[in-house]
């Protein structure tokens, strides 16, 4: 199936794929060639794109994921390939949210996903 990924100022992704896999609301979903049309809502988590002999990770903190036919649409927000996350630079990013949020809550959905970054990066490299 031909997939196109895109966040709000690039294309991440495009191109055919055998099988996608994304996290919804309701947990880890999959999609292969030939799959009933589908419309779902992206939670935070690891999107895999795999193509014929190579797998495409990406980390997004939100989105939608459209397929009709053999044409699938993944639209994200926050979206992160997986050579591109630093842990030590996202590390500083935590460390400094929580210093200024120290008088105030801090914002906890910004400080999963940035957790979440560096989980993922630490257990697929």
């Amino acid at each position: 199936m031909h997939c196109i990924m895109r966040s709000a100022d690039r294309t991440l992704y495009e191109g055919d794929v055998e099988r996608i896999v994304a996290r919804s609301p309701h947990g880890e979903f999959a999609v292969m060639n030939g799959h009933a049309p589908i419309l779902a809502v992206l939670v935070a988590g690891v999107i895999r794109l795999q193509a014929a002999e190579t797998e495409h990770t990406f980390v997004c903190k939100k989105g939608t994921f459209a397929l009709a036919g053999n044409h699938a649409t993944v639209l994200v927000e926050r979206p992160f390939a997986l050579e591109e996350i630093d842990p030590v630079a996202i590390r500083e990013q935590l460390t400094m949210l929580q210093d200024e949020e120290s008088s105030e809550k801090i914002d906890s959905e910004e400080a999963a996903y940035l957790e979440l970054l560096c989980r993922v990066k630490e257990s697929r490299g």
